[in-house]
Order: C-alpha cells, then sequence, then structure tokens
C-alpha cells in the first residue's frame, strides 16, 4: 500500500495547526477562553493526558498560533491574536460553540409551555462521549395522561430544527410511575440517568420518585 505523502506546511498549515486532535484541543481551548492560561488549566479543559499537552504546545508555539511566557512550569500561553489564521479560527470555534448552544436552546423550546416535571439530557452527549452518529438522548418526565402527547410534541417540534442544526434527537419519556418502578428495582439505566442527567427545564428526574400519586406539586 502506498504510503500518504507529506502536504506543503507553508501552503496547508492548517493541517499542522488542526491535524492532530490535540492541537486542535488546545487551540480550541485558548480561542473560547481568550486570555492566558496555565498548562494545569489547559489539561484542565482539554482532558489530554499531559504528554499530549506538552507536545501540543510545543508544535503549536513553533507554529507560531500559540504565544507563550515565563519559564518551566511557570510558563504561560494563549492564542497569538496577531497571527494570520486566528480571527478565522475563533469563529470557527464561537460557531461550534454557538451551534451546541442552539441545540440545546431548540431542546428547551420544543417543549416550552408544555405540562412536563423534568426536561434533560443524558448519555454520551451528556458524558461528552458521543461520536458524529451518537443520538442526543433526551429525557422527558410527565404524569401518564399528558405523557404520550407531550413526547410526541416534542419530537415533531424537533424535526425540523434537528436537520438544520445536524443532530439526532431520541426522545424518551418516563411517568412517574416509571420512575419508581426503575428506582424500586434499581434499574442500572435509570442508575445512568440519574448520574448523568443535565436539566434542561424543571425539576432533577430523580426528585420525581417521591411524587405522590401522578400528580405533579
Amino acid at each position: 500500500m502506498a504510503r500518504s505523502s507529506r502536504e506543503s506546511a507553508l501552503r496547508y498549515p492548517l493541517t499542522a495547526i488542526l491535524g492532530v486532535d490535540s492541537n486542535l484541543r488546545v487551540v480550541r481551548a485558548l480561542s473560547l477562553h481568550g486570555g492566558i492560561l496555565a498548562s494545569k488549566e489547559i489539561l484542565r479543559k482539554t482532558h489530554l493526558a499531559q504528554e499530549s499537552v506538552r507536545r501540543a504546545l510545543i508544535d503549536l508555539v513553533s507554529i507560531g498560533i500559540v504565544s507563550s511566557s515565563g519559564l518551566g512550569r511557570s510558563s504561560v500561553y494563549r492564542l497569538n491574536v496577531d497571527h494570520y489564521f486566528a480571527p478565522v479560527l475563533s469563529e470557527l470555534f464561537k460557531a461550534e460553540s454557538d451551534r451546541f448552544a442552539a441545540i440545546l436552546d431548540a431542546v428547551r423550546a420544543s417543549a416550552r409551555a408544555m405540562p412536563i416535571f423534568s426536561l434533560f439530557y443524558y448519555g454520551s452527549v451528556a458524558r461528552g462521549e458521543d461520536s458524529m452518529d451518537s443520538d442526543l438522548d433526551i429525557g422527558i418526565i410527565a404524569q401518564t395522561d399528558d405523557l404520550a402527547e407531550v413526547t410526541e410534541s416534542v419530537r415533531e417540534n424537533l424535526r425540523d430544527v434537528a436537520e438544520r442544526l445536524g443532530f439526532l434527537p431520541n426522545v424518551v419519556g418516563l411517568d412517574f410511575a416509571d420512575i419508581k418502578r426503575l428506582d424500586r428495582d434499581a434499574d442500572p439505566w435509570w442508575k445512568n440517568v440519574i448520574s448523568e442527567a443535565i436539566l434542561l427545564s424543571g425539576k432533577r428526574p430523580e426528585e420525581g420518585i417521591g411524587m405522590v400519586g401522578d400528580e405533579i406539586g
């Protein structure tokens, strides 16, 4: 099998800047932060291994897209705003961040004014472990009499916006009897939902376990 040929670094510098996962994540963290970060903070924001951050910073400083000051462990880093590609990359990362915010806003809007006890997302997206073909798992808790209509309405309301923003909503509806049963049986899926759930509207899903009867109080 023929080996891939090298690309011109002068002609295609974005390959060097963004073609390595660790480089991309470090540039993103610095761009979105907008100021100076120590390597310890870059580690926290990127969730990379220490060695990966170290190599990425060496790479990016040598390319010139990241500037550094200080020595050794006291070194700090920032996006070099004077670099030719810095404004374009900053806009790109902002658009990426804005898109995710728009997705969450769309999910909230899809359930607005509906009789919902809890609206949340969970699963691989909540854990930050999703891939390009992963669903956005959306959970709804409502009274039994409202659940089917509410769940279907949310699915329908998300249909067009999901296509426009490029995500795959998977809407799961539960009533109070469901969550009481799941909790009583120590269901593994429900345990994961409770630990992962990121609330979008209403109350935490586990707060519905103690509801009396089937009433939202």
